[in-house]
């Protein structure tokens, strides 16, 4: 089997049955001391991140696990689950959960997108070899790669996929769907103590990260739902490495391609899957490929919403009817539609013209509409978690624009 193949049986190795598809979800959040300081990241004489991480995974069980990002934002890896209602059963456990230790603690938790007060200069990295690696890569290759590590918090979906035809147009349609995604979802209104205007900050700071590795697939050159899978590993071969892993599984300093990395390994007959899946791992496109589809271009929504993206991606990328109508119109896109909806979305103003010749504001409630149309069909009583969402950012705007007036 040569190299090509065996990323490829990496990416396509948990196919499940349709009706056993599960959905999980990654839910991060910024956090404050009493004193409306950054709580420290590191170990230190007050509590800290570290302490806070360290609880949280002693006590949550079989409800996920906790990790931190760079700057110390707390993130929530939840179970999978086939029904959304048992999603938000573990979702809520785990807020409960935070909570208590929250209020133990004296400790805020800051739901929004984009740190509202503090520069990335203010923020201590978190000290581990990877991250530092990260750091230094990502000045390189960006401008605002200290923005997204210290100052940015997400909710991110992951997806079982069912065959590699069932990966390919998963993955192309929330690749064209991301411009939507960036504008209902958008909840950054703040940076630097200021107003972030129309300006969508965490899109923004996205897009200017890292070069190489962020920004949507079609930036990279994959374009079609066809051939995605081999598409996107010629991709991958061509990314600078910010690490790679050691004979024992440590991660390391690196100064070559991945692809370089990979073919290296296999030529010496040292190849192993955690080597595959380390460099799958070094890819942040808004949607990107593991041995699942993870679907990462929301803000962190407001409390009480944390479900909306979920429900929105799941609905239009998880209902096959509704999948093939709405794959049936973005392919009929121009590549130069899709690339100028892409810069639409850096800018909260829904009276913009995308596709079509048709308003932001159109495909927005469109993709909305087609969502909710898939949660219905999926016939588990999972609309209530997008419906009064939608409803309010279609009435009032994004939750980035309605605090800023507020």
């Amino acid at each position: 089997m040569n190299l090509q193949n065996k990323i490829r049986s990496i990416i396509l190795s948990h196919l499940v049955e349709s009706e056993a598809r599960t959905v999980g979800m990654e839910e991060e959040c910024i956090l404050y001391t009493k004193d409306n300081r950054r709580l420290p990241v590191n170990p230190c004489a007050e509590f800290s991140a570290t302490d806070l991480l360290s609880i949280m995974n002693e006590n949550v069980g079989t409800n996920g696990i906790y990790s931190l990002e760079p700057g110390g934002q707390l993130e929530w890896s939840s179970p999978p689950y086939r029904d959304m209602n048992n999603l938000y059963s573990a979702l809520a456990k785990h807020k409960q959960a935070l909570h208590k230790v929250v209020e133990a603690n004296e400790l805020k938790i800051i739901s929004y997108g984009v740190e509202p007060n503090y520069s990335p200069d203010d923020i201590d990295l978190i000290n581990q070899l990877k991250y530092q690696l990260m750091n230094a890569n990502m000045e390189r290759n960006g401008t605002l790669g200290k923005w997204m590590m210290r100052n940015t918090a997400s909710v991110q979906i992951n997806f079982d996929v069912t065959s590699e035809k069932d990966l390919e147009n998963m993955t192309f349609v929330a690749d064209c769907l991301q411009p939507v995604c960036a504008y209902l979802f958008a909840n950054s209104p703040f940076r630097n103590g200021k107003p972030t205007g129309t300006e969508n900050i965490r899109n923004v700071i996205w897009e200017n990260t890292d070069n190489p590795r962020c920004r949507n697939l079609i930036d990279h050159g994959i374009e079609s739902p066809e051939r995605m899978i081999d598409h996107y590993i010629d991709y991958i071969m061509t990314v600078p490495g910010i690490f790679q892993l050691d004979k024992d599984g440590v991660i390391v300093d690196t100064h070559q391609t991945l692809g370089a990395r990979l073919i290296a390994l296999e030529k010496s007959g040292e190849l192993r899957t955690e080597d595959i899946q380390a460099a799958l791992h070094q890819i942040f496109t808004n949607v990107r490929l593991k041995h699942l589809v993870e679907v990462r271009g929301a803000d962190r929504p407001p409390k009480g919403h944390e479900m909306a993206p979920v429900a929105f991606w799941t609905g239009v990328l998880t209902s096959e009817s509704v999948r093939d109508e709405i794959l049936s119109v973005v392919k009929k896109w121009t590549l130069e539609d899709r690339h100028h909806f892409n810069k639409v979305s850096l800018v909260l103003d829904d009276s913009q013209i995308g596709p079509e010749n048709k308003s932001y504001r159109e495909w927005n409630q469109w993709m909305g509409e087609m969502a909710m149309a898939g949660l219905k069909e999926r016939g588990l009583g999972e609309e209530k978690f997008f419906e009064e969402f939608f409803n309010i950012v279609m009435g009032k705007g994004p939750f980035s624009l309605q605090e800023q007036t507020d």
